[in-house]
């Protein structure tokens, strides 16, 4: 089974009981999908630091603390793609997939009807290397490296309501590497923006 296929079976995994569970609350949260795009600087091998571009979809699931507080649960898959040139001086392209826990405390900042609200949100993110697909040029073999690496995140959004059954919200996430561990060439993750879109799903 390939590693997409994979977490397309893990996501329906973490789903399935999350809905049962929603379900019995009226107007709960089943779950959040957000879709999240941007740049970082990705350092390879204490060498090259490179300006990488990232995209990555997750599944989420808020559990409400009080009126305006959450904590938000996820896993998702994020990609990273960038170039670099590595010591012995070839031209490296490189595409990494890390499957992502983020772990985060939320509080919305709604209006005097609900229905809008500015969030915030700060938390870590749990990053597991899953795939590394390496082109260099000359074509040489690169030993690929997988590990753990944990970075903090914080964002700024605005949410709204679209109907009984739908909220959105918009934002930026801003996240940076805390420990470099897990990596046999000290690859980090640092200085990463991105935006996202939201899609919170009601039963």
């Amino acid at each position: 089974m390939s590693i997409k296929n994979k977490f397309l079976l893990i996501l329906i995994l973490v789903l399935l009981p999350l809905v049962g569970v929603s379900q019995s609350d009226e107007k709960s949260n089943l779950f959040d999908i957000s879709l999240r795009s941007g740049f970082s600087s990705y350092e390879v091998e204490n060498l090259s630091k490179s300006i990488a571009v990232n995209y990555g979809a997750y599944i989420l699931k808020e559990i409400k603390l009080s009126d305006q507080n959450r904590i938000n649960l996820g896993l998702g898959i994020n990609n990273f793609q960038f170039d670099y040139v590595n010591s012995n001086q070839l031209d490296v392209n490189v595409q990494n997939s890390f499957i992502e826990l983020p772990i985060g405390f939320k509080r919305y900042v709604f209006d005097s009807e609900k229905k809008r609200a500015f969030v915030t949100e700060i938390g870590v993110v749990n990053r597991f290397k899953v795939d590394e697909d390496i082109t260099s040029f000359p074509e040489i073999n690169i030993d690929k490296d997988f590990g753990y690496n944990l970075a903090y995140a914080v964002s700024l959004g605005y949410h709204t309501t679209i109907n009984t059954k739908m909220d959105f919200s918009l934002g930026l996430i801003y996240s940076g590497d805390l420990f470099d561990s897990g990596y046999n060439n000290s690859n980090v993750i640092d200085n990463q923006i991105s935006i996202y879109f939201d899609f919170k799903f009601f039963n």
